[in-house]
């Protein structure tokens, strides 16, 4: 619109791009101030003990005093969450029907693995021994494709080996190929693990709300408080079948091997979702997250038809539930690896069609639209357009905003020759640079924060590699193009022309050992 409106209206899109670069820069400050709330949340979680906040909750009424003496000491930003965690304990108190004690919570840790290999894998099932949750309480679940074949099965039966006899159990699922009416997606290799979870639980006589499952990918790395922070929110959320449990998702197991410009979606992929945590109304699940077993088994575990699984996870069970279902953000995080190819070509050309893939998340919009005219009964006519609205909003904003930031102030003036001579056209290239400028704040605040997420630098890199490290950031406007508008704008239209996408498995190596924390000394043996 904005090429073909500068032939005819050069003067209206001059400022409709003015109206359009100061919204972003107030867009900008918000999503900065919203980061650095993100950031001191997971600092403040990854400070706490969470299993012993769990022993406390043995006694509710002697850990809401703790809580409320702590309240009248604390101040700011501290103050204001200690009262949110009083107020939950108050209200789970007022509800002993819906109390559970968190020794009785199992996690079934189901991880979807296709062609990696044993030291990534090994190293993601090591980081549920080092975390400090009981171990005879933490399944393991390794959900194997079969197209993979034996080199699959081959870390599958080494991983159970290693770890045997360490968790409560070691479980294996493989996917048949070329089940009908399948995608060849990770959905469908998670249902077929998620089905035989299902078995395997009926048999041990658990209850379905006593399992915790997280879904994650074969490269993440649970952090030591992981699962004790998620069970606490569990025990003290009184629906908490109705929620979901998202961690915030660090992309930087191998983040000093990866090229800058995939450093930087690497960063801002993470940074989103520490945006949106801390707005947990617009929260929905990305990546690794965990439900109930007993929502799984409502919603019929996982979708095996789309691209997208994990966030059409939060619109199956938000309709399955009549609206009552949210994401309560969990500010313990866990570690993913960046996109590394195995040369920077390859590189570059996996974070294009992981950028896509994750765009084609636009597949959930026509599902959301037919759920507006179905469930006209069940929900408000508010609650049925929310989310139709909030995909199409964001999905095209993802597509157009930073070709009209980047480019759109000098379409008018290059394209329409009698706009060149006006005054407009001379100010309006200065005054979208002065706007913009001010957006380097934010580029500033994302740095400082970047400095403090990364793992400490291998001995293999030189001090240089730190301004790198710094340095990166000034291809931010590239990269906002080259993996930001232009795969959103690919999936958008393969959709609109019905060239549909298949799930494509992102290419991740690491170039760089990984070295794990310390562990537990009574059961290290068992994995030695």
């Amino acid at each position: 619109m904005p090429f073909m409106l500068s032939f005819v209206w050069p003067v209206g899109v001059a400022y409709f791009i003015i109206i359009f670069d100061t919204y972003w820069l107030v867009k900008a400050l918000v999503m900065g101030g919203h980061l650095v709330f993100g950031y001191l949340h997971m600092q403040r979680a990854m400070r706490i003990d969470w299993l012993a906040r769990l022993h406390q909750t043995e006694d509710l009424s002697t850990l809401a005093d703790s809580l409320m003496r702590q309240y009248l000491l604390a101040r700011g930003f501290e103050k204001r969450k200690v009262k949110e965690e009083w107020e939950q304990i108050e209200q789970i108190r007022a509800l002993p029907a819906q109390q559970k004690h968190w020794r009785q919570v199992v996690h079934a840790v189901i991880y979807a693995i296709y062609k990696e290999s044993y030291e990534v894998v090994e190293a993601s099932v090591r980081s549920c021994f080092e975390s400090n949750y009981p171990k005879d309480k933490i399944l393991i679940v390794l959900a194997i494709e079969g197209r993979a074949d034996e080199p699959a099965r081959e870390v599958a039966r080494r991983i159970q080996d290693k770890f045997a006899g360490v968790f409560m159990d070691i479980l294996v699922s493989v996917h048949p190929d070329g089940i009908m009416g399948e995608l060849k997606a990770k959905g469908a290799n998670v249902y077929h693990a998620g089905k035989l979870l299902q078995q395997y639980i009926d048999g041990k006589y658990i209850k379905y709300d006593d399992v915790i499952v997280s879904c994650f990918d074969a490269d993440t790395l649970a952090s030591r408080q992981y699962f004790a922070n998620v069970t606490y929110n569990y025990i003290l959320t009184p629906e908490r079948t109705f929620r979901s449990y998202q961690p915030i998702p660090l992309f930087n197991n191998n983040i000093w091997d990866v090229p800058a410009i995939n450093r930087l979606v690497a960063f801002s992929s993470s940074y989103w979702q520490m945006i949106e945590s801390t707005r947990p109304y617009r929260l929905v699940n990305f990546s690794s997250q965990a439900m109930s077993l007993k929502t799984l088994v409502d919603i019929d575990f996982w979708d095996r038809t789309v691209v997208s699984e994990d966030s059409k996870q939060f619109y199956r069970a938000y309709y399955q539930y009549n609206g009552n279902h949210k994401v309560i953000p969990i500010f313990t995080p866990v570690s993913m690896d960046a996109v590394l190819g195995k040369t920077y070509w390859q590189t570059l050309k996996a974070q294009y069609i992981q950028k896509r893939r994750w765009a084609w998340g636009i597949e959930h919009f026509p599902y959301t639209v037919e759920k507006f005219f179905s469930t006209r009964h069940q929900l408000s006519w508010y609650r049925r357009i929310l989310h139709p609205f909030r995909i199409l909003e964001g999905h095209v904003s993802w597509a157009t905003s930073s070709l009209l930031i980047a480019l759109g102030g000098w379409l008018p003036i290059l394209i329409n020759i009698d706009f060149r001579s006006s005054i407009l056209a001379y100010h309006l290239p200065i005054l979208a640079r002065d706007l913009l400028s001010a957006t380097w704040i934010g580029v500033v605040v994302s740095t400082m924060i970047a400095l403090k997420l990364i793992p400490p630098r291998p001995a293999k890199y030189g001090k240089t590699k730190m301004i790198e490290m710094v340095l990166q950031w000034v291809l931010v406007p590239i990269s906002g193009i080259i993996f930001g508008s232009i795969p959103a704008i690919d999936a958008e239209t393969r959709l609109m022309l019905g060239r549909y996408l298949g799930f494509h498995v992102t290419e991740k190596e690491r170039k760089t050992s990984f070295t794990p924390a310390a562990v537990d000394k009574t059961v290290v043996s068992k994995v030695a």
